[in-house]
């Protein structure tokens, strides 16, 4: 089994990890290079071929200076080359003030106690040392002090001050987590702006650059966007309802006021019929959106029961008949003799009536539709097919949304209020079934529409 790659740079908290491990590898690699830098690397070393013999020439010319305050006047004339100068029997340095700043003096206490001289490596100096010397019958305790040597790699450093290298560590690290923060807090930043935007009623606000990241604020803004298309054609569709109901129930209203103005004026009851049968349209209408938004709402309880569905198609084909006589229209059932369900009469019952009259209404006169029943498989098929015109390729899913329409002419022929085979997949959702929509092609032409319903077959549902 092949397995794909995945690009663990898109999990943001991948990427939050990797920067802290970054960050503290940093951290121990400077603390390193500081501590190379600046620590406390002391060594003590023989002297180097010559040494001795050049410092005992120099001790030896330095004997005939009649007092010590002179012989310190000698030592320090020069700035690279001094001498320090140490009482013996008090452990004192008589000139410590050509020592650097913070020198820990006890060093030199330490180097007293060989008995040949050393060379003493320490921080930015080197000492040589101890030469005994006699000067006027006093004991004298003298060590070369010397710059030391740069070592490779460290000139740099070696000369910056104390802090400046951990102070510019700090700001590194603080621009480096700043740009780490920005690339969090900006796309949020931007997604509520758009959130409030979207909330004030922009319904076109959208979040771009965030939703091109391939991270969890990614997903995060292509939700966000998602969700905002979601809610917009939802609002369109209710505003599309709120027009298409006003329309259709202005309509029928209208004819019963008309009707009941008539009655009124001739008498006799001729109008009622008509009354009547307008008063119909607005109730059905009205019980069409009742169940929409109880099955959309998940408030309907389905009311299961062992049902014979070609008994069932049967009768929905009885019922609507005569509406298909009208149009001189054939309805052909293919159906087994019997074909038992577990499922909710009434409910599959509308939304198999549904698929049927949507085929009635557009279908032309003269016309067959057909209703095919094929059980396979624990699964049942009904598919309902018509002559008719078809529909848009980009439309074979949208016509089971809810209020869509292919057209929005308001003819007696495109009339209703689009809910009609939303209901029937909301039907198909709750008996854990589906339905499709494609077109028939006849000799590369579109010869008309089925709907199919698939939905199990003699089993539970899970409720």
């Amino acid at each position: 089994m092949q397995l794909n790659w995945v690009n663990p740079w898109r999990f943001l908290a991948f990427r939050l990890f990797s920067w802290f491990w970054l960050v503290l590898l940093l951290t121990i690699a400077a603390a390193w290079v500081l501590a190379k830098a600046f620590l406390d690397d002391t060594v003590i070393r023989r002297l180097p071929p010559g040494v001795h013999e050049h410092a005992e020439r120099m001790l030896h010319s330095l004997q005939r200076f009649d007092s010590v305050e002179d012989l310190l006047q000698r030592l320090n004339r020069r700035e690279n080359n001094r001498w320090l100068l140490v009482d013996p029997v008090s452990q004192r340095i008589l000139n410590a003030h050509i020592l650097p700043r913070g020198f820990d003096q006890s060093w030199l206490t330490e180097l007293s106690q060989f008995e040949k001289p050393r060379l003493f490596l320490h921080r930015h100096i080197s000492l040589a040392g101890p030469f005994f010397v006699r000067l006027n019958g006093q004991p004298l305790v003298l060590y070369q002090q010397q710059p030391r040597p740069d070592r490779p790699g460290m000139l740099g450093l070696a000369q910056l001050p104390e802090l400046t290298i951990p102070l510019l560590f700090l700001l590194v690290s603080a621009l480096a987590s700043i740009g780490l923060a920005l690339t969090i807090t900006r796309p949020l930043r931007q997604l509520q702006q758009q959130s409030l935007q979207f909330a004030s009623g922009d319904l076109t606000s959208r979040v771009q650059q965030a939703a091109a990241r391939n991270d969890e604020i990614g997903e995060l803004a292509r939700g966000f966007n998602t969700m905002a298309s979601q809610i917009g054609a939802l609002l369109q569709n209710q505003q599309r309802l709120l027009r298409d109901i006003s329309h259709e129930l202005r309509s029928p209203l209208t004819r019963a006021q008309l009707a009941i103005a008539l009655e009124q004026r001739q008498g006799g009851g001729s109008q009622l019929p008509r009354l009547s049968q307008e008063l119909d349209k607005i109730d059905s209408m009205l019980d069409e959106l009742l169940t929409f938004s109880r099955l959309d709402a998940g408030q309907y309880q389905l009311q299961l029961q062992d049902l014979d569905l070609t008994e069932l198609l049967e009768e929905i084909i009885q019922v609507n008949q005569l509406e298909a006589s009208q149009k001189q229209q054939q309805i052909q059932l293919n159906a087994p003799p019997q074909c038992w369900l577990q499922a909710d009469s009434r409910l599959l019952a509308r939304a198999v009536e549904n698929v049927l009259r949507n085929a009635i209404k557009y279908s032309p006169a003269g016309s067959i539709i057909t209703v095919r029943l094929q059980a396979d498989a624990g699964q049942l098929q009904l598919c309902v097919s018509d002559q008719g015109p078809g529909i848009p390729d980009s439309a074979l899913q949208a016509i089971f949304e809810p209020f869509y329409r292919v057209s929005d002419a308001r003819t007696a022929g495109a009339g209703g209020t689009g809910l009609g085979l939303a209901i029937a997949a909301q039907a198909m959702k709750q008996h854990q079934g589906q339905i499709t929509a494609q077109n028939i092609y006849q000799a590369d032409q579109v010869g008309g529409l089925q709907i199919c319903l698939q939905m199990p077959a003699q089993q539970e549902l899970n409720l």
